[in-house]
Order: structure tokens, then sequence, then C-alpha cells
């Protein structure tokens, strides 16, 4: 199939070319505008019950769910200081006439919103409208508010998704603009000619500029999150050029055996082609995976990353051959580094010595690879706030203010929002409130409950009923405050405190308990960080087991259709798993425990956020498997022709390992590109899949994988005859 493709190619060249130009021409305008639809966050879903709870909230006790926070300071005026409240009150009055806006509070209104450590208030301005309406209402109304004499932040919610998407879309021209380059000096290295070196970066290239320009225009009709693009760019840099390296590569070396171009291209299609089709495939199985999740930042990321491995592939395979056969033999030219005699050179000797120590090799690379897993052990699964953007934008900084000087997030505050039919203060509904409030005091791990019932801890229920009697009457301004913002009739607000990390599996604990609760009558629903977080975790990790097991069971089934093994395949899918828990220990090491976090310019989140692990999964496990495949696919070819095991394996490995290296090399580099961007969370998916690939290539694939075959002997090979039968005959010579 794949040698007669490959004709065909040659044939038609000049209407591939034709047809590339063309869509290359009409997609380089949208390209660049990849992000212009994409929408910031996409870690929930409207399902959730913390979403449920969040409405409840907004309808029956007419609280914004949406607000923004702006703080304004001043070297000498004090909070209370007529200039200064005056400045205040003019920076806020053109807020008033929008109706958008639901309330104002100041340090006015509430004295608590004035810092006793500085010259500092904030503002809280609450929104009726949703996420994606108060961006656009944030970059309209923020020229009008002018804080005079003052110096003002804008943080809060809609500020900090506003810069979260910015500083993605800066992260993402940081990538790129690094990994293009470094990846085409590794070509060089590999090639050691500049034509050699340009190709594959530029066929790479194509494909990704296609691809964004596809997702530019899904993106208009279907919800995909700006955290995507930097992850499906990485994807698409890496494996375009990875794909066309290999195509390259095999080229160059069925010109030296047939010295005729257009046989060498039609070999070279017969032999690398199911390699590079079956190499993208497994990849795709792992990120299709993420279609399945109801979260929609992976399913951006498997959308995306499908298209852009696809084009990836699709250059490979018909523009790379068309290109090759205009350039031929010029393919040698331009040499800058000096020719190899030979590139066995290291992987001669080096494959020869693993072949004669397998054991001595196998004990202590699979020890190694172990012990960089075990941090997986300690692994906090939660979801990231403000910190993860740097401390150089404004809305961090804002951030920063309120956690430092206003007490913002260092504890942790669980809204509960309990419905019932009837009047608040009658005297059944605030009789069970009331015992609701003692019970969700005495929980473990809650140091404090806030409602109209858990006023005071002494208090019976007779003084609140005493006290509640007729409560337009209260005086104490934090009384009514309560009265006024907890509680309407069929709903009362509890706001419960905890010591716990906000994001940590403690506290999804806690909301787990809570949300166990039996009620004799009306409902509880828990809202806020913790209750989101324990509802995304909930809905990850239920169905995360099951993806797991049916990527790896289809990939399985098709290495085995693939090699005629069952041995090889189980090996493949175990050393890959490994590969991947080498990398989620790197994560907790660094991102969650937080070494390394000055080098890398982070501050350490205490979790890990629970998306990464799923989508590391996806994209490491089919990266993996390209190697594997490519490696397996030489050895192989070898043993079909010397029914030698131990032979194979040497010889598989020999004309492997340069181009294995060089592609990981390659992907390593366009990874690591990302290891500067600003958002920690593509910072640490950029350093776990450079951390995975690294491990893959040098413990994985050059020693632990060649030993096992090599101990395995002739049982790499056996699949029952029956089996045999009835499996598909696919090619997979290389």
């Amino acid at each position: 199939m794949f040698e007669t493709f490959g004709k065909k190619i040659i044939q038609l060249r000049l209407y591939v070319v034709i047809i590339w130009v063309f869509m290359i021409f009409i997609s380089l305008p949208f390209a660049p505008q990849a992000q212009k639809y994409l929408k910031p966050g996409g870690f929930s879903n409207e399902n959730f019950p913390s979403v449920e709870a969040r409405k409840l909230i907004q309808e029956k006790l007419d609280v914004s769910t949406i607000a923004f926070d702006l703080v304004f300071s001043h070297k000498d005026w004090s909070p209370f200081d007529p200039r200064f409240t005056e400045n205040v009150q003019a920076a806020l009055l053109p807020l008033y006439d929008y109706s958008e806006v639901s309330s104002v509070v100041t340090h006015l209104d509430d004295p608590n919103r004035a810092s006793n450590m500085s010259n500092t208030v904030h503002a809280t301005v609450g929104l009726s409208i949703e996420l994606e309406e108060s961006l656009e209402f944030l970059k309209m109304i923020e020229k009008e508010i002018s804080p005079g004499a003052l110096e003002m932040i804008i943080t809060g919610g809609p500020a900090l998704y506003r810069d979260i998407s910015l500083a993605s879309e800066k992260d993402l021209r940081k990538g790129e603009l690094f990994a293009f380059p470094l990846a085409t000096v590794t070509l060089l290295i590999v090639f050691g000619t500049i034509i050699a070196a340009f190709l594959p970066a530029a066929v790479g290239g194509g494909g990704v500029i296609l691809g964004l320009a596809l997702v530019y225009l899904i993106s208009q009709s279907i919800d995909m999150s700006v955290f995507a693009l930097n992850i499906v760019t990485l994807l698409g840099i890496g494996l375009g050029i990875d794909y066309s390296l290999f195509y390259t590569s095999r080229f160059k070396e069925e010109l030296m055996n047939t010295k005729d171009v257009t046989q060498a291209i039609i070999n070279t299609h017969k032999r690398a082609g199911p390699a590079i089709f079956f190499s993208a495939c497994t990849s795709l199985v792992g990120l299709v995976s993420l279609l399945t999740f109801d979260i929609m930042m992976l399913r951006s990321v498997g959308m995306g990353a499908v298209i852009v491995i696809f084009c990836a592939l699709f250059a490979s395979l018909t523009l790379m051959p068309v290109l090759l056969s205009f350039i031929g033999y010029r393919i040698n030219y331009f040499r800058i580094l000096p020719n190899r005699k030979s590139k066995f050179e290291f992987w001669l000797p080096f494959s020869k010595w693993v072949m004669s120590k397998p054991w001595l090799i196998l004990i202590p690379t699979t020890t190694i690879l172990i012990i960089l897993a075990t941090p997986v052990l300690n692994m906090r699964l939660g979801t990231v706030d403000a910190t993860i953007l740097p401390q150089s934008i404004e809305s961090r900084q804002g951030f920063d203010v309120l956690y430092e000087e206003f007490d913002f997030g260092k504890k942790t505050i669980i809204p509960v929002i309990y419905t019932f039919e009837g009047k608040t203060f009658s005297t059944e509904n605030l009789e069970y409130a009331y015992l609701i409030g003692k019970n969700l005091e005495n929980i473990e791990g809650i140091t404090r409950v806030k409602s109209i019932v858990n006023i005071d801890e002494t208090f019976t229920f007779e003084q609140y009923l005493l006290m509640y009697d007729n409560p337009n009457t209260l005086t104490d301004f934090e009384v009514r405050n309560i009265v006024e913002n907890f509680a309407r009739d069929g709903a009362i607000l509890f706001l419960l405190e905890s010591d716990y990390h906000p994001f940590g599996p403690e506290t999804r604990n806690l909301v787990t308990e809570i949300r166990s609760y039996k009620l004799d009558k009306g409902h509880m629903f828990v809202d806020g960080g913790p209750g989101e977080t324990t509802d995304i975790v909930n809905s990850l990790y239920n169905k995360f087991p099951i993806v797991v097991l049916v990527v790896v069971l289809v990939t399985y089934i098709s290495l085995m259709i693939l090699f005629r093994s069952i041995i090889l395949p189980l090996k493949a899918v175990i050393l890959n798993i490994l590969s991947i828990f080498a990398s989620y220990g790197a994560l907790v090491f660094i991102f969650q425990d937080g070494n390394f976090s000055n080098l890398l310019n982070f501050q350490p989140m205490g979790v890990i956020d629970s998306t990464l692990p799923i989508l590391l999964f996806a994209v490491i496990f089919g990266l993996s498997m390209d190697y594997e495949i490519f490696l397996l696919s030489r050895v192989s070819e070898a043993y079909k022709k010397t029914n030698n095991n131990t032979l194979s394996v040497s010889i598989g490995l020999q004309k492997s390992g340069s181009i294995i290296t060089g592609a990981a090399a390659i992907l390593i580099v366009v990874a690591s590109s990302f290891i500067i961007a600003d958002v920690v969370v593509v910072k640490a998916i950029g350093l776990g899949l450079a951390i995975a690939v690294f491990v893959d290539v040098t413990l994985v694939r050059a020693l632990i994988a060649p030993s096992l075959m090599r101990i395995a002997g002739p049982f790499n090979w056996w699949l029952p005859s029956w089996l045999d039968k009835i499996l598909p005959n696919i090619s997979h010579e290389n």
C-alpha cells in the first residue's frame, strides 16, 4: 500500500506541490490568529454541582459570583483621610452608570477593607454578567476609572483570567521564537548539511501552519481553551519535524543503496511510511482520549493535537517525498559539519556492550527509573490559582496585596447554600438551620462557620430566636451585614473556614463530607474553589483509569498487529508507563514541592493541577511509542533477514539509535523552549515532557528495552498460530 502510494505521489508531484502551496498560502493569514477565538480557563463544566450552587447563590441571595477588585494606595494619605476617600469615590463613580454592575463595596462600607499594614484599601465591584462578558466589560470600563492621586491595581477573577490569556499568548510567541531555530540547529548537528537540516524544519513548519489555521477556523464554532494553543503548537513543531526527520534520514540511506532518486523515495515510502503512520496513530490514540473528558481545556488539547498531528503526518508523507524528488542528491549539499565515516561509530560498540551485559544493565537502570517515579506516591491533586501568573503582571500583584494585607486566600472558604421552603426566620426553619450550623461546626477540619445562626458559638437557639424576632431592628454592624447578605426567604448561606490547603485533597474530603450530610428537609449545595476542585478531580479521575485501560489495550493490539508478537507490545506499554511515572515524579518534586523554583522562576503550587497528569499521559504515551516503533521496526526488519534475535536487536539499535536520539533531541529542545513560559501550567507541561522524552530515549530505548529483548530471546517473536491467522497482516518494514 505505501509503496503504491509513494509511486503515485511521485507521478503527481507537481499537483502535490501546487496543492500544498495553495493550502499554506490561504493558511498564512489565519495561523497567527489561532488564539483570537480561544477562551481563558476551561477547567470547569456547567454541569458540575458547584456551578449549580453558584447559580443558586446568585439567584436566591442576589449575590454576585463574578467580581473584580480595585486596590488603592497612597504613600502618605491614610485610608480614611478625606483626600483618599474622595479619590476612591471619584474613581468608582462611573461604575454606577452601568447595569452590569450589581454592587460596589468600599472601605467606607466595610472598615475591614482598609489595611492595617499600609495606606491601602480595596473595593469589590460585583457584576451581574458571566465571566466571558466580564472580560469585555473590564476592557471597556478600565479606561474610565481614574484613581487621581492614588495608585491603583485591578485584580480579581476577570482581570486574572484576562492576564492568563494574554500571558499564554505571550508564552506561545516566546516558545515559537526559540523552538524553530533550536530545532534547526539540532537538525544541523544530526545531518551536518544545510539542506538536509532545513527540509524537515520547513515541512514540519508547513504542517504547523496548516494545523493552526484549522484550529482558528474550528474555534469560531467550538469552545476551545487558550491553554490548548501552547501544547498544540509544541506537539505540532516537535512531531512535524520528527516525522520529516525520520523520512529524510531513511531517504538518505536508501539513496546510498539504490543510487536512483525515484526508487529511493519509493523504498523510503514503503519502509519508513508504515512506521511514521503507526507512530502518528499511537500518538493520536492517547490524544483522542482527551476528547472524552468533561473539561474544555482537555478537550481543546485533544481536538487541536489531533488536527496538528494529522497535518504533520500528511506533510511528511506527501510534501516531503515530493520535495526530496526535486532535491535528490542535493540533500547532501552545503555541509557545515565534518562528514562522519559511519553513523555507527558510537552505536556499534554500544549495541554490542548492551547485548553482552543485559542483566547488568537492566537492574540498575530499572532501579533508577523506579527511584525517579517514587515522588508520585506523594502527589497531591488540586487546581491552581493566581500564582500560576508571574509577579510582574498587575493582576497577580493585586492578588498578592490582597493575600498579604487582607488575608485573602490564607484561609480556605467553603460556601454552602441551604435552600428550603418558607420564611427564613420562622421558628421551624430557623431551628433546623441552627442544627445544620452546629453540625457544620463539628466537622473535623472546620475552624469557623459564619452564618445567621453561627454569630457566636455560645448562643443558644432561643437567643437567636429572640434576636431575630424583628431583624430590621438589629443595630450591630456585623450582625446586620450577615443578615442582609447571608439570608433570604428560602435560602441561608454558610461560610465554612478551614486551615487546609484550598485545593488540596484534605479540603476535597471536607467537601465530600459536607455533601454527604443527610437533610430531613431542604437541600444543601457546596460552591467556591474547594467545591469546584472536588468536582473537577472527581470528574477526571473517575474516568481516567478507564481511559488509560482503553488506550493501553488499543495500543497493545495495534503493536501486536504491526510486529506479530505478544511479548514486544507488552514490554512497550509497561516501559511507556514507567516513563510516564518518572515524568510525574519530576512534576511532584519540582512543581509541588518547589525544588528548583528559584532557578525556574515560579512559585510552588503545593499541589499538582489535576489536568496535568492526564494531559501528560496522553502526550507522553504516544511519543514514547513513536520511538519504540522506530526501534522495533529496525529490529524486526533485521530479524526477518537473520533469524537471530541477539544480532537483530544489535542491528536495530545501531540503525535506529542515532535517528531516535536526534528526533528526541528536537522534541526536548522544543519542549524546553516552553520552560521559559510565564504561566506555570505551560512551564510544567514543557518541563514534564522534556524530562519524559529524555528519560525515555536514554534509559528506556537505549538500555532497558534492548536488554529485555536480549533476555527474552526468541520469545520476543512468539505469536500463537491461531492468533496469527485472524490478525490482519500489515507490512512494518522500515
